[in-house]
């Protein structure tokens, strides 16, 4: 087989229409450094902690596409473009992990948009 044909036919795309987002925007992943107080002082531990808002995870696993497939557990090295179908805008917060990520919206109501999933090689 043609290896540009071959590279075209093998990554795996999934369209999900009509996705609700009802994630805050108002959440923030932050990087937090505490010290211990006291007669045991010394110590210094590192915390990444989501602040804030109301964290959506997605699940791949959980979606089911327009044809009615449901989604693998894990896609290797996931890309989604989102196609908002309202006013409100919605994104990808953080990474795109091989098994989840996590989505929200900007203001307002929940928005409601098409997820373009594709695995790219």
């Amino acid at each position: 087989m043609n290896t540009t044909l071959s590279y075209l036919t093998g990554n795996r795309k999934w369209l999900v229409r009509d996705f609700v987002v009802w994630g805050d925007s108002g959440s923030i992943d932050a990087a937090i450094i505490a010290t211990e107080s006291g007669p045991l002082e010394g110590r210094v531990v590192f915390l990444y902690e989501l602040a804030g808002g109301l964290a959506q995870v997605v699940e791949f696993s959980d979606l089911v596409d327009h044809r009615g497939n449901q989604l693998p557990e894990s896609i290797v090295n996931a890309e989604i473009i989102l196609v908002p179908k309202d006013e409100s805008h919605s994104f990808i917060v953080g990474a795109v992990g091989p098994s989840s990520f996590r989505i929200a919206k900007s203001f307002g109501q929940p928005a409601m948009a098409d997820l373009l999933i594709m695995e790219m090689n």
